[in-house]
């Protein structure tokens, strides 16, 4: 096996594709939990763990992968769940989509695929939540399939690396980067191949210091003979974060906590949160004994919530209010917001 000094030597024989290959076998990640599965369930923990590191570092996934395939050992028992069971393993992991796609997925699984992910990338690509990257990544990590991918990581790899102008999601810039990566496709070792791309990505071709002393493509990548590593991939315009008032009423009794279940058509829809309002009046309305307690900012994508907690003696009781045990929070699938706002309660 060829030591790193010989990796960062130009060797115009070795194609991209082979240097990844062999930096991988040297450095890549290879003992994360979902890369210990072998036989029929390594689909599935590939799968989960995809899901699961859209929008989320790989040291936060690891505990909720564990815990959710303690849960859900196999494809039949996550589709056998309950959702209320599914996105409480969730919480915390945010947009909460990927959970109520992943197990709707698996039911379609069950019902249609033998309670199996099919080997197919169409068929991959028509289930609920999985995208041409994801069901690409499946293909190759879990079926050694030499289907290019294009997450996150990759895009700003290969961004660099082609000095590919352009926001990297508008859909021309895209094209390019999916054009890149099917001629750079890898037929001998697609599984290590995807692997060292995405883990390349983020170990060594990241956001900000990237390390490219190391990086066994740096004597070729355009963006480091230019000097312009900081100016790839192109910036998106930033996206205005709405500013959205929430009036929360908190009733806490004995170590229990009155929630409600959230509607679809709500922030944070089907998770447990305490009973909301639109403003202070219609709050005042319904509790005319509540009383302001403090208030919080919470960050989601698009919007900032100023949460304004209102504490009351005794929530207005209706069907949908159920009495919680702090304690056993954990079964209640709840927005993260909820932590924040019994912990500040606490310190009151």
């Amino acid at each position: 096996m060829p030591s790193s000094t010989d990796l960062n030597r130009p060797q115009k024989s070795i194609s991209f594709s082979q240097r990844v290959v062999q930096w991988h076998h040297q450095h890549g990640r290879k003992n994360l939990p979902w890369q210990q599965t072998t036989g029929a369930e390594k689909p599935y923990h590939v799968w989960l763990s995809e899901i699961m590191l859209q929008q989320t570092q790989v040291i936060k996934v690891i505990e909720y992968f564990d815990r959710f395939i303690s849960a859900f050992p196999t494809l039949n028992d996550l589709a056998a769940a309950d959702e209320q069971q599914v996105l409480a393993l969730w919480s915390g992991l945010g947009y909460y989509n990927r959970a109520r796609n992943l197990h709707k997925a698996a039911r379609i699984c069950v019902d249609q695929h033998q309670a199996t992910l099919p080997r197919d990338l169409d068929q991959l690509i028509a289930l609920p939540g999985i995208g041409r990257s994801t069901a690409a990544a499946i293909m190759s990590l879990a079926y050694n399939q030499p289907e290019p991918i294009m997450d996150g990581n990759v895009k700003r790899v290969f961004a660099r690396y082609f000095l590919v102008d352009g926001e990297p999601n508008k859909s021309s810039t895209l094209k390019q980067l999916w054009q890149l990566a099917e001629a750079h496709r890898e037929i001998d070792e697609p599984a290590a191949y995807t692997q060292g791309l995405m883990d390349l990505g983020a170990t060594l071709c990241s956001k900000t210091k990237p390390r490219c002393d190391v990086c066994p493509i740096t004597e070729s990548c355009l963006a480091k003979a230019k000097g312009v590593i900081a100016d790839y991939p192109q910036k998106k315009r930033k996206v205005k974060q709405v500013e959205v008032d929430l009036f929360v009423v908190l009733s806490v009794d004995q170590q229990h906590v009155a929630l409600e279940l959230r509607n679809e058509h709500s922030i944070w829809p089907s998770l447990w949160f305490p009973p909301v309002f639109a403003d202070k009046d219609s709050l005042l309305a319904t509790h005319p004994n509540a009383k302001k307690h403090f208030s919080l900012t919470h960050k989601l994508t698009h919007r900032i919530l100023q949460i304004h907690v209102f504490n009351v003696a005794q929530v207005v009781n209706h069907p949908e209010i159920k009495w919680v045990n702090i304690e056993k929070l954990e079964q209640y699938p709840h927005p993260k917001a909820l932590n924040h706002i019994l912990n500040q309660h606490d310190n009151h």
